[in-house]
């Protein structure tokens, strides 16, 4: 393989990882542990669109929601040598904009919301199996046993107001810490990892309450298959336990246990530039953001005279 091919096969799969997890990160998303040239930098700018159930779990109350939502965002990614491990440092700021409707214990509300959402930080180290290389090193690089570690913080910068159920921002922290595994075949990758969310307490949760969580555990598996430089497809399911929710100390029926199947082709468009199509329907593999509704069976203390028809 040329180091032309190479290097540009590289480069379309970390700007395809910066534009994939847009929102809520995509926790089943592949490739994660691949090795990567160190000392370049990604720039990239998207726009995604959503609707139906957004941001809802099953469990909650909303009741025949329909809700559209607008995400345009930035991400950075940098590759670097950290103490003579490859790694990458990430960043995601994420702008939204939607409205939800639907019914709240048999009432309708509406809610409308416009801003910046919850601002997030990566960092991947690769610690066995990957070299630290630069680009015009990595041609004759061929990957076999990579081992991993992967760190993600969810700071409360989005915007936020405890007279709502249902907002663009968490008000909390937000710690994610995975150990991941990937063995390449020829023209095929297995990986796996598993990981957990640890989460601060809102005390400013709506009505003045204050909202903790539970630790959210997760584990995924991916296969990918490489065609050729720049095009490779992938398969993967994940699965998450936890995760329960508090109000004031009071246990919620929140409890989480998800699975997930994803599938997705992705293919080059340029030596920088590239494609990423689902074949499944894609979705947060964490928890929905359970810390902006209740649950309707448990009326919480103090909150009845602050309820109104706008969400």
């Amino acid at each position: 393989m040329k180091l032309s091919t190479t290097v540009t096969a590289v480069l379309a799969g970390i700007m395809l990882l910066a534009v994939s997890g847009v929102g809520e990160a995509q926790e089943v998303e592949p490739r994660t542990y691949a090795n990567t040239p160190v000392g370049m930098n990604f720039l990239a700018v998207g726009y995604s669109y959503s609707s139906g159930n957004v941001f809802m779990d099953p469990a909650l109350p909303i009741e025949d929601l329909d809700a559209r939502l607008n995400i345009a965002f930035a991400r950075y990614i940098r590759t670097f040598s950290l103490f003579g491990a490859s790694a990458k440092i990430k960043g995601l700021v994420p702008w939204s904009s939607g409205h939800w409707e639907g019914f709240l214990d048999g009432e309708f509300r509406t809610r409308d919301a416009s801003g910046f959402a919850d601002t997030r930080l990566g960092l991947d180290v690769l610690l066995v199996g990957a070299p630290v290389l630069k680009p015009v090193e990595f041609g004759g690089y061929e990957q076999k046993s990579v081992v991993g570690l992967r760190f993600d913080l969810v700071m409360p910068s989005g915007q936020y107001d405890s007279s709502k159920l249902i907002n663009l921002g968490s008000n909390r922290w937000a710690f994610h810490s995975e150990i991941g595994w990937s063995k390449t075949w020829g023209k095929w990758t297995l990986e796996a990892a598993g990981g957990a969310w640890l989460y601060t307490d809102n005390t400013d949760f709506f009505g003045g309450l204050t909202l903790s969580q539970d630790p959210f555990l997760v584990a995924k598996v991916n296969a990918v298959r490489s065609v050729r430089p720049g095009l490779w497809w992938a398969i993967g399911m994940g699965y998450g336990q936890g995760g329960r929710t508090y109000v004031d100390g009071v246990p919620r029926d929140t409890k989480q246990k998800n699975w997930r199947l994803t599938a997705i082709v992705v293919y080059p468009l340029s030596p920088t530039q590239g494609c990423r199509s689902p074949l499944l329907p894609e979705g947060p593999f964490r928890p929905a953001r359970i810390l902006t509704l209740l649950r309707s069976r448990t009326r919480l203390p103090g909150t009845e005279q602050r309820r109104k028809n706008h969400v």
